[in-house]
């Protein structure tokens, strides 16, 4: 089974350890050197201080038209998307693709797209990428996925082969999960990237486990009808499992990228003018986060 994944940043190169120990992979990234680097060196994969590192094949996604692939994964950043749907095009509708973004923008993206196969998914792993071609696993624990578009079926023969390794489960309703997601990543990640602290550090310190209550609070008055307070524990287990993780939006301030707090504080934000609900926190969040880019980029 030919396997691709779109982008080389943790959760793609993640993705292709532990497909590769099955089957055929190869890694579609921006650049033509990290796909290089990625063909040359493989990818290292350190864990509970072992390290392991996975053979692929590799290339820039402007080529992807030019291999045979049975299922694609799209792992870029949510802003990245438009970008990419060019190239998604190009496959035969026959492919399905996985879409592994945060946030919820991206399904007026997969509305553009014709393909008969369409799924989204959820990550609940603890990944760095240290550079080019090393990440660093910093907690274990599931891959959501729901169908948007076509049948269960046609990938859960090809999931069942990692329930042991690499857990996928299947959720009925992708707006409900997506929703469970979008209140995780609202709690965690701007929080973190402010005061640069890990994921297990919001529920061990009783000022900013204070904080991360608001914020859900925030969360749950503009989604009332969506989602349940139960949720809570859920964010809970997420920041005990991830816990020394450093959250995506940290690491991409301190990288001096665009992180996707349109994608995720921004989306609640909208959704809260819509309904006239006041998200005080939130909006303060979203402007420390956008100074902090501006200061980055500056």
């Amino acid at each position: 089974m030919g396997i691709g994944i779109i982008g080389g940043g943790a959760i793609g190169l993640l993705f292709a350890t532990q497909m590769t120990e099955m089957d055929s992979t190869i890694v579609f990234t921006k650049t033509v050197e990290q796909a290089r680097t990625l063909s040359e060196q493989g990818i290292t994969r350190i864990e509970d201080e072992q390290t392991v590192t996975r053979y692929v094949q590799a290339d820039i996604t402007e080529h992807m038209r030019d291999y045979q692939l049975d299922l694609l994964f799209i792992a870029v950043k949510q802003y990245q998307l438009p970008n990419i749907l060019p190239y998604l095009q190009q496959i035969s509708d026959d492919v399905p693709f996985v879409f592994l973004q945060n946030g919820m923008g991206h399904l007026q993206e997969l509305d553009r797209l014709t393909h008969k196969h369409l799924y989204v998914a959820t990550v609940e792993h603890g990944v760095l990428r240290t550079d080019m071609t090393m990440i660093g696993v910093r907690g274990r624990n599931r891959t959501n996925i729901s169908v948007y578009r076509g049948e269960e079926q046609k990938l859960s023969p090809f999931l069942k082969l990692f329930e042991e390794t690499f857990p996928f489960v299947w959720r009925e309703n992708p707006r409900t999960m997506l929703l469970e997601k979008l209140a995780a990543n609202v709690v965690i990640n701007p929080l973190t990237a402010v005061l640069k602290v890990t994921n297990g550090e919001l529920m061990t310190n009783s000022a900013f486990l204070k904080l991360a209550q608001t914020i859900f609070i925030e969360f749950l008055a503009v989604f009332q009808n969506d989602v349940q307070e139960t949720l809570w524990t859920n964010i809970e287990q997420i920041c005990l499992k991830t816990a020394n993780n450093r959250s995506s939006m940290l690491s991409d301030l301190e990288k001096g990228q665009q992180t996707e707090v349109e994608a995720i504080v921004g989306y609640v934000l909208n959704e809260a003018a819509k309904k006239e609900v006041d998200v005080p926190l939130l909006q303060t969040l979203y402007w420390m986060i956008k100074g902090l880019e501006k200061k980055s980029f500056n």
